[in-house]
């Protein structure tokens, strides 16, 4: 290979060191893929992520579910209790005595059913007018004998005449006078219901009337207006005296006694109605219910083994035994199972940082089911230390730390993310623990706070302020549950005292859980959070330190572009601080090989004495190196993103140029490509944004004059450049995002790196100075006015 840039023949050195580069740009774009891809992580394996998936599912189950169901001995009456037990359970069992009391109830409250029929008395006159009609005309035709004509009468009237009567019947002036008379009398039962006999009616109470004249409408009725028919007739009797019989005086006792035959009930009692209403009043008595709640004391060691004692551990057993523990741990998976995939339906598009991937889902498994064993350990011991400080037992619910979840998953991944880990955890406990209404606030309350908490958390330090917000919300809450009153709240809440204890514990616990787990799921999913990306960002890191030393020319650049690239990710809405960590990392491969770089040379460009493909091996050569340093040093995926796509495919332009100038006298083929980093491309806003500040950072330094109009000229035309060689097509950045990028750009140079200086008074004379004065030299004005640091231009550098 030559190394002194002389002339060589088609077939001699200079088609090796093409080869050379050849195998180099391949054997990086090898490395860069595999550094970025994270194979353990990005590639599906469903043979095995099938079988975590459901083993994960199972364990959720198992955990929220409890012990399996166990038949508990119930001690001997009267015996002494030899040890304490307790309910594993929330359970809910009828109490069939009380059940079959109250339908006893309902059954006995439930009126009995009779027939109405308020046309009987009204529809018994036409016949009496009819055969009254009918037996004056018998009589003035002649065609019957007296016999034959009394006869027909008294199967027309529906009562017997003695057949004197009969005789003064037909002899009456006008014979429709006694139909008259007769109706009088019915007709005091014409608007009243009239029974059989009052014994049968009950003593007091309603009645439930089934009326035939209004098509069976059911209606209630007091048992008091209804008449038998012996009030009937003796009301008949009263009235007899002002009875109107006209010519029918004669018979007046006939008429009476016809009416008193005629008289007939028109209620009726329907013993078929009154039992099908009785049983659809029992049909609607819910049963009653006992509720034996979680971690609730049975009965005590030594305490005295009663009746009721026994029938509880009987309902007990009993409500266990009931639900087959196959069932309910499969409910559960399947419960776990749904919201997970609404949770992935709902945050599927993106999360912060990416993709939704593989590592990422495994992530949220991981707090999920880290929190959940905190949540069983803490589930056992609540109880215990509730009854320690006199309060209910089930309130051991409040120490726990369910708003770990949402912290652990707000930090590492996304506030949506976390929120919705943090409801199901929620629902899931209030499952496991049968918390009222109000204790599923209290969690949720705690679940809001971590997710608010978590987007200020910069260090280590903030944990403890974040579960100081969790416990104040939560605090907040007591309150307001008391004073809406939800049921058997004020009995709940017992000690005020004890709460406030048991919010303090819980908001402790997910301090410390955080602070123990959160360095663990960094390292293993290797994520980047605000406090890590802080403490690579930190000036004190041995790393940046090692940069400085080595290549402080790097080391410059690399500020100059965390400072352009956290003021454009501010602009339009990326991680700043991500942004200014990968910009203070992306250069670190050059650490191996400083003085190749334009930056870290003083006395002259090593470049020039060599073959432009050798350049662009050495150049190609410090992404490499940087990406065994940043999984040396466990920088993580931003800063490895930093390294493999800050130049993404960009042409090295100086070294191209030299091999084409080159070929037009040795008659080579020069391909373009091979002198193209292998990439890839941005694919993230905040990658898009560093091969921005990078590719500006080295324009603006090669300005003779870096006046305001002219750095912005330069940036627009870097960025246009990039666009336009398609660098950032993949990074899903707008076009209104590089219009704020370039704003961005533009004020930080124009601000903060190329401002004007103050210009200096000339420098006095030697010789003007007072005898023995001390005369320090005054900079040349070369380097007064120099506005940037003494390094070599956008033409010298080689990167």
């Amino acid at each position: 290979m030559s190394t002194t840039g002389e002339p060589a023949g088609p077939t001699g050195p200079r088609d090796d060191d093409a080869a050379d580069l050849h195998r180099a740009r391949q054997l990086l774009s090898a490395t860069a893929i595999r550094a970025l891809s994270q194979d353990v992580w990005t590639r599906w394996r469903p043979v095995l992520d099938v079988p975590i998936l459901l083993g994960f599912l199972l364990g959720m189950a198992l955990l929220y579910a409890g012990p399996l169901p166990q038949d508990r001995p119930i001690p001997p009456l009267d015996s002494i209790a030899d040890q304490t037990i307790r309910a594993h359970r929330d359970v809910l069992v009828e109490d069939k005595a009380a059940t079959a009391m109250r339908r006893a109830n309902a059954a006995e409250a439930s009126p009995p059913a009779y027939d109405y029929d308020p046309e009987l008395y009204y529809q018994q006159g036409r016949p009496i007018v009819a055969a009254v009609e009918a037996m004056a005309a018998r009589a003035r035709e002649g065609t019957l004998d007296a016999a034959g004509r009394r006869e027909a009468f008294q199967q027309e009237l529906g009562v017997p005449v003695p057949s004197g009567t009969f005789d003064l019947i037909e002899k009456l002036d006008n014979p429709s006078d006694l139909a008259a008379a007769i109706t009088f009398f019915l007709n005091i039962a014409l608007d009243r219901m009239v029974v059989a006999d009052r014994a049968d009616l009950p003593g007091e109470g309603p009645l439930l009337v089934r009326d035939a004249g209004r098509g069976g409408v059911l209606t209630r009725a007091n048992s008091n207006s209804v008449m038998d028919i012996a009030l009937l007739r003796r009301q008949m009797q009263a009235r007899a005296a002002t009875a109107p019989y006209g010519s029918a005086r004669s018979v007046r006792t006939f008429a009476l006694e016809t009416a008193n035959t005629l008289a007939r009930p028109n209620l009726i009692a329907n013993p078929d109605l009154t039992a099908e209403l009785r049983d659809a009043a029992i049909a609607k008595v819910e049963p009653v219910l006992l509720r034996i709640a979680d971690g609730e004391v049975i009965i005590r060691e030594g305490d005295r083994v009663t009746r009721s004692v026994q029938e509880r551990l009987r309902m007990l057993n009993a409500g266990e035994a009931s639900r087959p523990a196959w069932a309910e741990l499969a409910a559960l998976a399947a419960l776990a199972l749904l919201l997970l995939v609404l949770s992935i339906s709902l945050l599927r598009p993106q999360v912060r940082g990416g993709e939704l991937g593989r590592k990422q889902y495994y992530l949220v498994l991981t707090a999920l089911a880290a929190t959940s064993l905190v949540l069983a350990v803490t589930h056992q011991l609540g109880p215990i230390l509730a009854e320690a400080f006199g309060l209910p037992a089930r309130l051991g619910a409040l120490m726990m730390p369910v708003a770990l979840v949402s912290l652990l998953l707000a930090l590492l991944l996304d506030l949506r993310v976390a929120l919705l880990a943090g409801l199901s955890v929620t629902l899931l406990t209030a499952y496991k623990t049968g918390t009222d209404a109000w204790l599923v606030a209290y969690h949720m309350a705690g679940v809001l706070a971590a997710g608010i908490a978590a987007r200020r958390l910069r260090r280590r330090s903030d944990l403890l302020r974040a579960a100081l917000l969790v416990a104040l919300a939560q605090l907040a809450l007591v309150p307001i549950v008391a004073i809406l009153g939800f049921t058997g709240v004020q009995q709940d809440l017992g000690t005020a005292a004890g709460v406030v204890v048991f919010i303090l514990v819980q908001a402790a616990l997910v301090a410390a859980l955080a602070a123990v787990l959160l360095p663990v799921l960094e390292v293993v999913f290797d994520a980047a959070t605000d406090m890590r990306l802080l403490e690579l960002a930190s000036a004190d890191n041995p790393l940046l330190k090692e940069l400085a030393l080595r290549s402080p020319g790097t080391y410059y650049h690399s500020m100059v572009m965390a400072n352009l690239a956290e003021t454009a990710a501010d602009a339009i809405g990326a991680r700043a601080l991500q942004c200014r960590v990968m910009a203070l990392y992306h250069d670190i491969g050059k650490m191996k090989r400083p003085s190749y770089f334009a930056e870290n040379q003083r006395t002259g460009n090593i470049h020039d004495r060599l073959p432009p493909e050798l350049s662009a091996r050495m150049i190609f050569a410090h992404i490499k190196d940087g990406i065994d340093l940043a999984r040396k040093h466990r920088l993580g995926k931003p800063v490895i993103d930093a390294v493999t796509q800050h130049q993404g495919t960009t042409l090295l332009r100086i070294f191209y140029e030299k091999a084409k100038d080159r070929a037009r006298t040795t008659g080579e083929t020069i391909d373009e490509q091979e002198f193209r980093y292998p990439g890839p491309r941005p694919v993230t806003r905040e990658s898009g944004i560093l091969l921005l500040a990078d590719s500006v950072e080295a324009a603006t330094r090669a300005l003779k004059d870096p006046a305001p109009a002219e750095v912005r000229a330069r940036v627009a035309s870097v960025i246009r450049g990039k666009v336009e060689d398609r660098q950032l097509d993949d990074c899903r950045l707008t076009l209104g995002d590089l219009a704020r990028i370039e704003e961005a750009f533009a004020r930080v140079l124009t601000l903060g790196i190329y401002h004007a200086r103050i210009e200096y008074p000339p420098a006095p004379r030697l010789a003007d100075a007072p005898r023995g004065a001390s005369v320090e030299p005054l900079p040349s004005d070369d380097a007064r006015n120099r506005n940037v640091h003494p390094l070599p231009g956008l033409g010298e550098r080689a990167s």
